[in-house]
């Protein structure tokens, strides 16, 4: 049976989330049933490189399936494409080996999040970024501090309480913020993330711009494993899922604090 890989690219704010629940509208449920309607086949489970949460937006989602007989890529991206109506691309699509599983596989990922912060709200990309009209958030404080979480770190108190995860050690290669015109962007790369980690991450940086956290440091926060000395959680809209990488990583990501897996 051969297996075909996806990158799909989704806006989240029409979705409760990756993951089939019962009685939710999720991306797993429509894009299988739009899969089943092109490929005119049964399709097998769809498996992805990660379950974004409700709200949460992909630019690079990468999912697999089987099929007793191999479809054409093209209908595929562009069938799929017009069923889900402007809410989910397929941007590829191709044939890849049946051990490929592209969770397992999978060797860095990269997520961002956006922030405007300034006193109009945004309009036209309202959906995918958090807005923050006063104050004018320390910037170079909050940069400062998220350099502390590069490297090899028990995350927990960025874990949001319902993780499921064996082990809250991960590996961040890269957090960077850049400001442009009140449009902050702040982009994670690492080996895997804890559930809401990210949003937990981004909530404490900005509280810390805000001059909330009375003192606390990112230090702090990972040396005491406290998720309840952490900032608030992001809103989901404004994170996205920018890519997968299933490559050795670049040297530049590697620095003395992070560990090669």
């Amino acid at each position: 049976m051969p297996q075909v890989k996806l990158i799909v690219e989704y806006d989240g704010a029409g979705f409760c989330g990756w993951q089939k629940q019962p009685g939710q509208r999720t991306v797993q449920l429509e894009l299988e049933r739009a899969l089943q309607i092109v490929c005119r086949q049964p399709i097998g489970p769809l498996h992805a490189a990660g379950r974004t949460d409700s709200g949460v937006h992909a630019r690079g989602q990468v999912v697999t399936f089987f099929v007793d007989q191999a479809p054409e890529m093209f209908k595929i991206m562009a069938g799929v494409s017009h069923l889900m109506k402007g809410e989910l691309a397929v941007v590829a699509a191709e044939i890849c080996p049946d051990t490929f599983h592209p969770g397992h596989d999978s060797t860095h990922k990269q997520y961002s999040y956006r922030i405007m912060n300034r006193p109009a709200p945004p309009v036209l990309d309202a959906r995918q970024m958090w807005h923050i009209g006063v104050p004018v958030l320390k910037f170079e404080e909050m940069r400062r501090q998220a350099q502390v979480l590069v490297g090899t770190h028990d995350f927990s108190g960025f874990r949001d309480s319902e993780c499921g995860a064996k082990t809250p050690v991960k590996t961040i290669y890269s957090l960077t913020l850049d400001l442009s015109d009140g449009l902050i962007i702040v982009r994670v790369i690492g080996s895997g993330f804890l559930k809401q980690m990210v949003r937990n991450i981004v909530g404490t940086l900005v509280d810390i711009g805000r001059g909330r956290l009375e003192g606390r440091t990112v230090k702090q926060i990972l040396d005491m494993k406290d998720r309840r000395l952490a900032g608030v959680t992001a809103p989901a809209h404004g994170l996205c899922m920018d890519w997968i990488s299933y490559d050795p990583l670049p040297a530049y990501l590697l620095s003395a604090s992070v560990k090669e897996p």
